[in-house]
C-alpha cells in the first residue's frame, strides 16, 4: 500500500513539474482566437438601364493620333507647281529654279513639274475650288492677290483659307523709269518723280511725261496696286499717263521700254534683277528708282542706294493713309506659295518645312534664285506669313469702302470704257 501511495504521489508530483515547465517555455495559446471581422458591404456602380432596343455603346479610350508619315505619303505623287504668270518673266524663271531643285527636299522625293496658269483670276478660282487638295497642286504668285477674296466672281473665297506654304522676296516695290534723260529731259538724271509736282511736262526728253503699262484685267478690275500708283501720281500732281497692255511681264515691259512704248513700271523684282541680268543700267543711269512705293523702305541693288525715299513721305496725311490702303494689304509678299483651301495641316506643313530648309541649306539653290531674282531671297514660313494674311485681309476689309470709292472714281476718270467690264 505504502509502495502503491508513493508511487502515486511520484506521479502527481512529476505531472505537475512538468505542467510548469511547458507552461514556462510557452506552449500554444489556449485563447480563442478572435473571429475575422466581417467584410464591409459595397454597393456596385450603377449600370446604366437600356431602353426596350437600344445598342450598347462602346466605351470612348483614349487613343494617340497616327503620325504623319510624310516620305510615305509623297513617294511616287507628282506636285505640280503653277505660276500665274507667263513664260520668261521673273515669277516664272524663279519658279522654274524651284522647281528642279525642290523634289529632294520634300520627304519621299516626288516629282515636281512646273507649268504656267497666266490668267490670274482664272487661276485664283481653280486653285479655291478645283485643283486637288492631296499636296499635289501648288500655287506660285508674284503678289497675295487678297482683293480676289472680296470678288464676287471668285465667290468671295478669302485667301486666308488657303494654306500658305511660304515667300521667298522682299515685296517693297520701286518707281523704276528706263532712260530718264532721254524719255523725260535732263531733270530725269537726277530728280524724284515728286520734283516734277505741279507740271505739266517734264520737261523735255521724247516722252516728256511718266508713260507707266499695266496689264488690262488689273485695269479693269481695278487692282488696288495700279490703283495705288495713279492715286499716287494724281495727288503729287505729276505729268503721267496709264498705257493698258494684254501682257506687262520682264519680258513685255523690256520690250516696251526698247521700243519706246513706255518709260515706267512700278514693282520690286526689275529693281534687285537688273545688278545681275543688266549690271550696268543702273550705275550709268539707264535705269533709275524715282520713288519707294511701299510697303517697307526701299533696298539698296547692287551696292547702289537711290536718293528718293518713300512717296508716303510726300503726301499729306489723308493722301498717305488712302495710298495705305490701297497699296499695303496687297504687298505684303511677294513670291508666295499656297495650297488649295482643304489641304491637310500635316501636308501643307511638310511641304513648308521642305520648302524652308531647301532655302536655308540648299546652296546651289540659293546662288542660281538669287541670280534670276537679282537678290537673296528671304523665306517668310509659314506661321509668320498665315498670321500677315490674316492680319491684311482685315485691313483690306476695314479699307474696302476707301478702295471701291477710289476705284469708282479713277477708272471713271481715267480708264471709263472698263467701268462695269
Amino acid at each position: 500500500m505504502a509502495t502503491r501511495w508513493s508511487t502515486l504521489t511520484k506521479g502527481l508530483v512529476l505531472g505537475t513539474i512538468l505542467a510548469f515547465i511547458l507552461a514556462a517555455c510557452g506552449g500554444d495559446d489556449p485563447t480563442a482566437a478572435p473571429a475575422a471581422p466581417a467584410a464591409t458591404a459595397t454597393s456596385a456602380p450603377p449600370t446604366a438601364t437600356l431602353a426596350p432596343g437600344e445598342t450598347p455603346q462602346p466605351t470612348a479610350t483614349n487613343v494617340p493620333a497616327p503620325v504623319f508619315d510624310a516620305a510615305a505619303y509623297f513617294e511616287g505623287k507628282t506636285i505640280k507647281l503653277v505660276a500665274n504668270s507667263n513664260p520668261g518673266g521673273g515669277t516664272d524663271a524663279q519658279g522654274r529654279v524651284m522647281a528642279a531643285f525642290i523634289s529632294k527636299w520634300i520627304p519621299g522625293n516626288p516629282r515636281v513639274v512646273f507649268s504656267n496658269s497666266p490668267n490670274k483670276p482664272q487661276e485664283y478660282l481653280f486653285a479655291a475650288t478645283r485643283a486637288p487638295k492631296d499636296g499635289t497642286y501648288v500655287s506660285w504668285n508674284s503678289t497675295p492677290q487678297l482683293d480676289f477674296g472680296f470678288i464676287e466672281d471668285m465667290e468671295f473665297i478669302k485667301r486666308s483659307t488657303f494654306q500658305f506654304i511660304g515667300a521667298t522676296i522682299d515685296a517693297t516695290r520701286a518707281w523704276m523709269t528706263y532712260d530718264p534723260v532721254g524719255n523725260l529731259g535732263p531733270s530725269g538724271a537726277d530728280n524724284c518723280i515728286w520734283d516734277y509736282a505741279g507740271q505739266a511736262t517734264t520737261g523735255g526728253g521724247s516722252h516728256g511725261e511718266f508713260l507707266i503699262a499695266d496689264e488690262i484685267s488689273d485695269i479693269a478690275d481695278g487692282d488696288p496696286t495700279v490703283l495705288a500708283s495713279m492715286f499716287a501720281s494724281e495727288a503729287l500732281n505729276i505729268p503721267f499717263r496709264y498705257i493698258p497692255i494684254d501682257t506687262v511681264d520682264t519680258n513685255a515691259v523690256m520690250t516696251m521700254w526698247l521700243r519706246g512704248d513706255m518709260n515706267t513700271t512700278i514693282r520690286a523684282s526689275l529693281w534687285y534683277r537688273f545688278p545681275l541680268e543688266q549690271p550696268d543700267w543702273i550705275p550709268s543711269g539707264l535705269l533709275r528708282a524715282m520713288a519707294g512705293m511701299g510697303p517697307g523702305e526701299l533696298g539698296a541693288s547692287g551696292g547702289y542706294t537711290t536718293p528718293c525715299d518713300k512717296v508716303t513721305n510726300h503726301l499729306d496725311a489723308d493722301d498717305a493713309a488712302t495710298f495705305d490702303a490701297l497699296m499695303n494689304p496687297t504687298n505684303y509678299m511677294s513670291k508666295a506659295l499656297w495650297l488649295p483651301p482643304g489641304t491637310p495641316d500635316e501636308v501643307a506643313d511638310a511641304l513648308s518645312a521642305a520648302f524652308e530648309q531647301a532655302f536655308a541649306e540648299d546652296v546651289e539653290l540659293v546662288q542660281k534664285y538669287s541670280s534670276i531674282a537679282g537678290e537673296v531671297p528671304l523665306f517668310t514660313d509659314r506661321e509668320s506669313g498665315t498670321e500677315q494674311t490674316l492680319a491684311n485681309e482685315n485691313l483690306f476689309q476695314s479699307g474696302k469702302v476707301v478702295l471701291e470709292s477710289e476705284k469708282e472714281r479713277l477708272l471713271q476718270k481715267y480708264f471709263p470704257q472698263y467701268l462695269g467690264s
